[in-house]
């Protein structure tokens, strides 16, 4: 019985032995692309130009593959922040990607391009601002974060905003009143906006513009 199993082992060693060294020399059934799976972390996001960017046919020799290209090809795809690609010994190749979150747009003045947190246009532009979306115009930050959360409780009045000096914002209103912003605390002057327009209605009133930048007083200019 012992030499049975002693014979087994070696036979099963040698087999597995063997199987590796062709797929390590590009022999064989497993040395080869057999299934690419392409997965993102957004659940509704077109995979078809990711596969394509990919690039890789069924049956190309997996010791061939560049890792680091076919990451950089996916991340080329608009839209694609991070990609991971692993090969695995049975012939899969499985590529995770991980797509910008769009929590604004940003516009030329004809097109409207969905952003990141970090300022990055992703996508193809669109013809029209998506409902409520915080637009920029101009020069975008490296952090849009704390202007979104600070102009947000105005987003149905806003038509788009600017940075100024790379410091300070502007709100540009639908109705064509702009609204200055302080360099420091912009939300507290973007609250008390909100709270007069609740009371006093003046983002519906002929204002050019109201300058929010002295905490002490506030500056409105009307329109001739």
């Amino acid at each position: 019985m012992f030499w049975l199993y002693f014979v087994l082992s070696i036979v099963l060693a040698t087999y597995f032995a063997t199987r590796i060294i062709s797929s390590q020399l590009g022999r064989g059934p497993i040395s080869h692309v057999k299934h690419i799976e392409i997965t993102s972390t957004q659940k509704d996001i077109d995979l078809e130009p990711i596969g394509v960017a990919v690039g890789i046919r069924h049956g190309t020799t997996l010791r061939s593959l560049d890792l680091h290209q076919i990451n950089n090809r996916v991340m080329s795809v608009p839209g694609i922040k991070n990609s991971s690609t692993r090969r695995l010994p049975n012939g899969k190749l499985i590529i995770k990607t991980e797509p910008y979150n769009a929590v604004a747009m940003w516009t030329d003045g004809a097109m409207y391009y969905p952003l990141s947190d970090d300022g990055t246009k992703i996508d193809t532009p669109f013809e029209t601002p998506n409902e409520n979306t915080i637009v920029f115009s101009g020069e975008i930050p490296d952090d849009l974060t704390e202007i979104i959360n600070s102009v947000s409780v105005l987003s149905e009045y806003i038509d788009y905003i600017t940075m100024v000096e790379s410091r300070r914002w502007n709100i540009h209103t639908k109705n064509g009143t702009t609204i200055y912003l302080p360099e420091n605390n912009p939300t507290a002057a973007v609250n008390k906006i909100s709270v007069l327009n609740q009371t006093h209605k003046i983002l519906s009133r002929n204002i050019e513009i109201l300058d929010m930048r002295d905490n002490a007083r506030i500056l409105v200019k009307t329109r001739k």
